[in-house]
């Protein structure tokens, strides 16, 4: 997800946004339940040169003299699941949350910003590698509202696609079958925006649609193609 913050402010030193909001989409699996999230919002930077979030962070290790083109690492985390009370995965085993490391290229330009990611397992359960490609723009909209609208893919290798969305000989039943994932991509849009309330305070909210890959859409315990998440919430910058 891009951050309402990407070129709005470059103030020097440490610097960020604290907050809180909500993520609300129904998930994918079985009953298709409305997940609905409350939390911190987490945006940390250090001059232009280091970043973090509640999901990772990283640095920027070479940029061109005005910052427009830029390579960096840094490390994300992803969630796990568990069968919970979904009837769809009802005798599974966990899966576990995965620790990534990435390499990434970012060129902003007049018209848009290109964003490029490499991600590869370093901890946890998801092995396997993604990578995504994500175009975006920013558009102020008077002294105070921002709008982001942006769309982008992801691949994902088999081995990930089949650890999170597979069925394991052991977990079979007559109504799940075996199910071995392969590589896909995903594709998504979006919309974010800022709405800056005082100096210091701010709206930020968005919408994101993402349409899963056929390697993901087709797995027995999957049964939405297509998810809509929301998110609103408020932050401090400082």
């Amino acid at each position: 997800m891009l951050a309402p913050t990407q070129g709005i402010e470059k103030p020097s030193g440490f610097h960020g946004r604290l907050g809180a909001g909500f993520f609300t989409a129904k998930r994918i699996f079985g009953d298709n339940h409305l997940l609905v999230n409350v939390g911190p919002v987490i945006l940390l930077r250090y001059e232009d040169i280091a970043y973090w979030s509640l999901t990772g962070g990283g640095v920027w290790i070479a940029q061109t003299a005005d910052h427009s083109l830029r390579f960096g690492a840094g490390i994300r985390s992803r969630a796990g699941w568990n069968p919970g009370f979904d009837p769809y995965r009802q005798g599974m085993a966990d899966r576990d949350g995965t620790i990534d490391g990435y390499l990434n290229a970012v060129w902003n330009t007049s018209l848009m910003t290109v964003g490029a990611h490499y991600y590869h397992h370093v901890l946890g359960g998801g092995k396997g590698d993604t990578a995504s490609l994500r175009i975006s723009r920013r558009f102020a909209l008077g002294e105070d509202l921002w709008l982001i609208p942006s769309t982008g893919a992801e691949w994902q290798s088999g081995e990930r696609v089949d650890y999170y969305y597979g069925v394991r000989p052991a977990e079979v039943l007559p109504t799940r079958p075996a199910y071995a994932g392969t590589r896909t991509i995903n594709a998504d849009i979006g919309l974010a925006g800022l709405y800056r309330l005082s100096r210091s305070w701010s709206l930020i909210g968005g919408v994101f649609e993402t349409r899963y890959g056929d390697s993901i859409a087709e797995s027995p315990i999957v049964t939405m193609r297509y998810q809509t998440l929301y998110f609103l919430g408020a932050g401090w910058t400082f």
